[in-house]
């Protein structure tokens, strides 16, 4: 590891100096690197790379994400031709610390570049780990559908070039095929994972599932979920998380749904891509009217629904893939929420993070387009100023170039 020349090495040691700008903010530490060399050296060093993520990740983010829709008739069209405009991170504390914040339009996290030559431009997002988000880039052609991934640092404001190529087809096995991606890191190789579903859409049947290796940049083939995710009806990512080297899928074994023990978590190790299944909590004895969802807070796996359709109800699981481990965390009235509660396919209560001391939690809601503040001490809820299109995300030093 690379030290920066100091004046005060002969009072301070060099593992101190290390340690405290591993402490600093990532935008402090790019504008540090026209110090010299040196800098330069240390900021791209593995080690210290490692280390400052693990001290970001003390100072959770989350990140809003601010989406361009073209007008179409057809919903459908309208929703695959979304394209991503800005992710824009910032500090849960600032939140927690003033509700009213609103946040500033940075051309740093403008993310939408012109249509290139290939016609192609960034669609969605897969997903954020360790500071890197990962963007799926599409063409259209009659039948099909050329995609590639792409990997953005917003903090260093560095990007990779277009990678794992691969051809979507619209039209196969009798009807419409589907995709979604997911996105992880995998421990055991130390490299990044990308997960490919193809689904029928009429069916919800698995018809091939692909991983996608940082490390070699192809698209390998590995065994069908045992279970259909809920993430095909949706690929709003409160149906799937990462965790622990882990990609874990709320998922059903059949359909109609029309009991609980349909339900289970469906949790794929990035190291070894075998699956584990995962039942829920036994307190889930009820089958709700809108689908569960599953998270991560403060480290562990959670699970969240509705009971009743008078209140929202929150688990946590002490240690992973211990289903025994499962704890009843909160149960809170849509009344205490100061929600009126209406039902339907498109309702979801998500939470989005939970204090360390657990008195404040933040919650996105389908029924208003702000996130939630509510204090579990007192039952107090506060609405936010800040959109409810929010996902986790941590600073880091990380990239891929």
């Amino acid at each position: 590891m690379n030290f920066p020349p100091s004046q005060s090495r002969s009072f301070l040691p060099k593992e101190l100096i290390v340690k405290v700008l591993s402490l600093l903010p990532v935008k402090s530490m790019m504008r540090m690197r026209c110090l010299g060399k040196s800098y330069n050296s240390l900021f791209i060093d593995p080690i210290f790379v490692k280390m400052h993520l693990q001290q970001s990740a003390r100072n959770p983010h989350l990140a809003l994400v601010t989406t361009k829709i073209p007008s179409a008739q057809n919903p459908h069209l309208a929703l695959i031709t979304t394209n991503i405009e800005r992710v824009i991170p910032f500090p849960v504390r600032n939140l927690l610390e003033n509700p009213s914040i609103s946040l500033d339009e940075d051309p740093q996290y403008l993310i939408v570049n012109n249509i290139d030559n290939e016609g192609s431009n960034v669609h969605r997002i897969v997903g954020s780990c360790n500071g890197l988000i990962c963007l799926l880039i599409f063409t259209y052609s009659l039948g099909y559908r050329d995609a590639w991934l792409q990997f953005w640092n917003p903090s260093t404001r560095t990007r990779s070039e277009k990678l794992g190529y691969i051809r979507l087809f619209r039209n196969k096995y009798y009807g419409p095929i589907y995709y979604e991606f997911t996105f992880g890191y995998d421990n055991l190789t130390s490299t990044y994972k990308v997960v490919m579903l193809g689904y029928h859409c009429k069916n919800m049947m698995i018809l091939e599932t692909k991983v996608f290796s940082l490390g070699d940049n192809i698209w390998r083939n590995i065994t069908n979920l045992p279970a259909v995710p809920l993430q095909v009806f949706n690929f709003r990512q409160h149906y799937v998380v990462y965790l622990k080297g882990t990609l874990n899928w709320l998922a059903v074994f059949d359909f109609p749904i029309d009991s609980v023990n349909k339900y289970v978590i469906i949790s794929l190790d990035l190291g070894t891509e075998r699956y584990t299944q995962m039942r829920l909590p036994q307190g889930f004895d009820k089958l709700p009217q809108v689908f569960p969802t599953i998270g991560v807070l403060n480290g562990r796996l959670s699970f969240s629904y509705d009971v009743k359709q008078t209140h929202f109800v929150l688990w946590h699981m002490m240690d992973f893939r211990v289903v025994e481990s499962w704890t009843p965390l909160l149960q809170i009235s849509y009344e205490n929420l100061q929600i009126d509660y209406f039902g339907g396919p498109i309702f979801y209560l998500v939470p989005l993070h939970l204090s360390e001391d657990c008195q404040t939690l933040i919650l996105a809601s389908t029924v208003e387009d702000q996130a939630i503040l509510y204090n579990t001490r007192n039952n107090s809820v506060e609405r936010t100023r800040i959109p409810n299109t929010l996902m986790d995300y941590v600073e880091s030093l990380v990239s891929i170039c």
